[in-house]
């Protein structure tokens, strides 16, 4: 069994990756456009992930990943994070597909490059000037109709699952410069599925809260928007799956 369990994982995670490049690269010799393409890639790992990693996910309010084009956060917890994100995202009603935002060295990884660059995804190179890269790409995939999808934190975050990370801004960023909302997913316990540094993946529910679509406040600079977003979520897994969380009500930072 301690050697299954890696093998399980690797195949959960290697899988739908495969599958979703075979499908998005046949899509592309047929023409069809980059959002439909990015579109069809995140229901194929949405619907293949979850399954061979024998994850059950329960949504609070998945109707509000409906909203689009916009900007969906998550906290990241593990590596399973971007395989319930797709299951999330490609189980809504929302028109048009999602661009993740990577480092651009991923873009050359043999596995992860050809997933993420059939998707559209917008690479950036850490100290080149993040907005300079970062807004025009995004600017370009959100009037193609796709949204973007990011985790904010930049990285997983080992605590015990009750704080996230500091966030960085180009969520934000993207969010004010594009005038489209922000959705927060709360993923409560991937990290009891997928324990930090650990290759045993243990199969069960997964509990993910979908707060309201929130619209940055121009008066607000973006690390006062990435300050309260980060207390939103504080907030929020410290009180449970299930919680009443209402973003308007967050205290304003300091």
């Amino acid at each position: 069994m301690t050697l299954l369990r890696p093998l399980h994982l690797i195949l959960a995670l290697i899988i739908p990756a495969i599958s979703a490049i075979a499908w998005g690269s046949l899509l592309k010799l047929c023409g069809r456009p980059p959002a439909s393409i990015a579109k069809a890639m995140t229901r194929v790992v949405g619907c293949l992930g979850p399954r061979l990693a024998g994850l059950t996910l329960h949504c609070e309010h998945p109707q509000r990943l409906n909203t689009g084009p916009a900007v969906f956060i998550f906290n990241h917890q593990s590596g399973l994070d971007p395989v319930i994100v797709a299951a999330l995202i490609s189980s809504s009603a929302r028109q048009g597909g999602v661009a993740g935002v990577a480092k651009q060295s991923l873009a050359h990884n043999p596995l992860l490059g050809p997933l993420l660059r059939l998707t559209g995804s917008v690479f950036v190179t850490r100290g080149e000037g993040w907005e300079q890269q970062l807004l025009p790409q995004a600017t370009a995939r959100v009037a193609a109709g796709c949204s973007i999808v990011i985790a904010p934190e930049g990285t997983r975050s080992y605590g015990k699952g009750l704080r996230v990370g500091s966030f960085r801004l180009g969520a934000f960023a993207i969010a004010r410069h594009c005038q489209i909302p922000i959705v927060p997913i709360v993923i409560h316990n991937s990290g009891t599925r997928l324990p930090p540094r650990s290759a045993q993946l243990r199969s069960g529910p997964v509990y993910v809260s979908v707060l309201e679509p929130y619209k940055i406040d121009p008066e607000l600079d973006l690390q006062q928007a990435a300050t309260k977003m980060e207390h939103t979520y504080d907030d929020c897994l410290a009180q449970g799956f299930g919680a009443d969380i209402d973003l308007d009500s967050q205290p304003r930072p300091q």
